[in-house]
């Protein structure tokens, strides 16, 4: 084949192409696809998180509303409440669920927070729960306090993110007495 035919076939095929549209939509598709695709998958990741942060919020109210339905807690029932509320996050993992269950009364005329009684598992104690607890009572009432942590690895952004630590915290009165007992 002459050289001059394969130049001459190659100018027409180039400037076809230049007249023509068709490539720049496949560089324009290309270009962006993997920002697309980025963009769905981290969209996906934050509707998980969501979902796992609202499983958290309903793990922390059911443990906190079954202890506060009891006048006194023994341990079985102190774990079947735990129990519930690491169901609760179901269809999720829960190697990474921890849960720290605190009885704190209110004493003295100042009705300062102390903790009576406490149950941590699988996560670090709140340090702070006293004051946080503080002006939710009276001398000689109490709250249950229950806080539950989550730690959210993200399938897709995890890359980029990395794991989210979530923790949720909830208040309770007893229903029956002023004080949730721990036997």
């Amino acid at each position: 084949m002459n050289l001059n035919k394969i130049t001459s076939a190659l100018r027409r095929t180039l400037l076809r192409w230049k007249r023509e549209e068709n490539g720049n939509v496949l560089i324009e598709s290309a270009l962006l696809f993997p920002l697309l695709v980025t963009m769905l998958m981290g969209t996906v990741d934050i509707g998980q998180g969501l979902l796992v942060n609202k499983k958290l919020i309903s793990a922390v109210h059911i443990a906190s509303d079954l202890i506060s339905r009891e006048r006194s807690l023994s341990d079985d029932m102190l774990d079947e409440y735990m129990e519930a509320a690491r169901l609760s996050l179901a269809p999720y993992p829960v190697n990474s669920f921890g849960i720290d269950i605190v009885g704190i009364r209110f004493t003295g005329e100042s009705a300062t927070p102390s903790v009576q009684w406490r149950d941590t598992i699988d996560m670090n104690p709140v340090v702070n729960i006293e004051s946080l607890a503080g002006g939710l009572g009276t001398e000689d009432e109490g709250v249950v306090a229950v806080t539950v942590a989550y730690t959210y690895q993200p399938r897709f952004s995890g890359i980029v993110s990395g794991p989210i630590e979530m923790q949720e915290t909830a208040f309770l009165r007893g229903r029956i007495s002023s004080f949730v007992q721990r036997d």
